[in-house]
C-alpha cells in the first residue's frame, strides 16, 4: 500500500499496487477530480522500492475503473504533534490545579474549625493553649457549656445573726474543665411572685474561673435584705448561666 498526494489540492490517498497496475499508474483525486501520475507524488520510505512508471494510455481506463476506489481511500492529514502535546499538557495540568485548590480549601476549613473550637480544644488538651492563642491572636478561655454545670443541691436560710445565706453545690458533668457560670437568685413570696432578683458573678461564687472535669464546687453566699421585704420571703429560685 502506498500514499500519494494530489499535486493540485495536496490531498493524500492510499493506493495499492493492484490499483496502479489496473489504471496503468494513473489516479484521480476524489476531492478536486484532478488526474495525475501517482508514482510521481509517492511518500515512499527509503527501504521500499518505487513501483513501475505509469503508462501514457491509462487516464481514460482509470476514469472508468479506478476513480471510485481511490477516492474512497482518502486520508485525512495528520494532526500537528505540537498541538496534540499542548492539549495533553493542558489536560494533565488541570487535575493538579484542582488538587491544590481543594487542599487550600480543606486547610482553610480546618483552620476555621480550630479557631471556633479553640476553648474546647484547650480544655481537652491544655498543652495546646499557647499554640491556639498564637494561631488566632486572641485569648483562649475555658469553654462555656451551660448544660454541663448542674446545681446538685441548694439551700436558703435566714441567719440568727441577721441576713440570709444561700448554699450551693455545682457540678461539672463534662470530662473536661468548663468556665465557672454566673448565678441568678430570685426570692419569692407566698404567691410565688419575685420580690428580689440578684445576679452573682462567677468571681462571687468561687475564687476560680473554671470547674474541673467531673468535679463539684461548693459556694456560700451571704447578704442582707430590707426588713419589710425579708418578712414576705417564703421561697427562692436559682439557676446558672453564662452572661
Amino acid at each position: 500500500m502506498h500514499i500519494t498526494h494530489c499535486p493540485q489540492c495536496e490531498t493524500a490517498f492510499k493506493v495499492s499496487p493492484q490499483q496502479l497496475e489496473l489504471a496503468k499508474g494513473w489516479v484521480r483525486c476524489g476531492r478536486c477530480a484532478h488526474v495525475f501520475e501517482a508514482a510521481l507524488h509517492f511518500e515512499t520510505p527509503p527501504d521500499i522500492p518505487a513501483p513501475p512508471l505509469a503508462s501514457a494510455d491509462a487516464p481514460s481506463l482509470f476514469r472508468a475503473a479506478m476513480a471510485p476506489v481511490v477516492a474512497a481511500n482518502e486520508i485525512k492529514p495528520p494532526s500537528s504533534p505540537k498541538s496534540a502535546e499542548s492539549t495533553d499538557d493542558e489536560h494533565a495540568s488541570l487535575p493538579l490545579s484542582w488538587l491544590l485548590g481543594a487542599g487550600v480549601l480543606v486547610l482553610l476549613l480546618l483552620l476555621q474549625f480550630v479557631i471556633a473550637q479553640r476553648n474546647w480544644l484547650a480544655a481537652e488538651e491544655p498543652a495546646l493553649r499557647p499554640v491556639l492563642s498564637a494561631l488566632c491572636a486572641c485569648e483562649v478561655t475555658w469553654p462555656r457549656e451551660p448544660e454541663a454545670v448542674l446545681i446538685e443541691s441548694s439551700s436558703f436560710t435566714e441567719s440568727p445573726q441577721g441576713g440570709f445565706t444561700v448554699q450551693l453545690r455545682l457540678k461539672n458533668t463534662q470530662h473536661h474543665p468548663v468556665a465557672m457560670p454566673a448565678l441568678e437568685l430570685s426570692l419569692t413570696d407566698l404567691q410565688d411572685q419575685v420580690l428580689v432578683r440578684r445576679v452573682f458573678t462567677a468571681e462571687e461564687l468561687s475564687g476560680k474561673d473554671h470547674v474541673q472535669a467531673l468535679r463539684d464546687v461548693r459556694s456560700t453566699l451571704n447578704f442582707d435584705l430590707d426588713e419589710k421585704v425579708s418578712q414576705r420571703i417564703t421561697g427562692f429560685r436559682a439557676f446558672v448561666f453564662y452572661p
